[in-house]
C-alpha cells in the first residue's frame, strides 16, 4: 500500500518554505552549494550542503526518523536549542525556527573548521567527489535540486 500523504497545515508549511529561504539565501552568500528537497509526504525540507561535506539541515514540524539523523535540525516542535549525541556518538544539533540565526553561525564555524582541517583544495575535491558519487545515487540525490 502507498504510503499516505499528511494533512499539511498551511502556516506551518509556510514558516518551513521561509526559514528554508532564508537559511539558503545568507548560506549562499557565503559561497555553500545547497541542494534542497522538499518531501512529497510530509512538511519537511533537507538542505544538504557543499554536496553533504557540510552535512545536512533538516527544517520541519516534527522528529524525524530515528534511523535518519541529521546533523542540523530546525523544528516548529523545539522550544529552545539543544544539542545531542546519537547512539553512534555524533552531536546534532535542534534549534526553534526562531533560532535560525544561531543554526547559520554553527554551520558556518563547522564548515570553517573543515576546511582548515582539510585545506581548501582538498575540501573542494571531496565537494566534487561526493557530487559525481551522488548522480549514481537514489533517493534525496535523485530528486534534490540545487539552489
Amino acid at each position: 500500500m502507498a504510503k499516505r500523504k499528511q494533512p499539511r497545515n498551511r502556516k506551518i508549511q509556510k514558516e518551513l518554505q521561509e526559514t528554508a529561504d532564508y537559511i539558503i539565501a545568507r548560506l549562499k552568500k557565503k559561497g555553500i552549494v545547497i541542494q534542497r528537497y522538499d518531501s512529497y509526504s510530509t512538511n519537511s525540507i533537507y538542505l544538504k550542503l557543499d554536496y553533504g561535506v557540510s552535512n545536512s539541515i533538516r527544517i520541519s514540524d516534527h522528529k524525524g526518523k530515528k534511523h535518519l539523523s541529521y546533523r542540523y535540525n530546525i523544528l516548529t516542535c523545539c522550544t529552545y536549542p539543544v544539542s545531542s549525541k546519537d547512539h553512534k556518538g555524533f552531536v546534532r544539533f535542534y534549534v526553534p525556527t526562531d533560532e535560525r540565526d544561531l543554526l547559520i553561525q554553527k554551520v558556518l564555524f563547522d564548515r570553517a573548521a573543515k576546511m582548515d582541517m582539510y585545506g581548501w583544495n582538498n575540501y573542494c575535491l571531496y565537494m566534487e567527489r561526493n557530487r559525481r558519487d551522488g548522480e549514481r545515487k537514489k533517493g534525496f540525490w535523485e530528486q534534490a535540486v540545487v539552489v
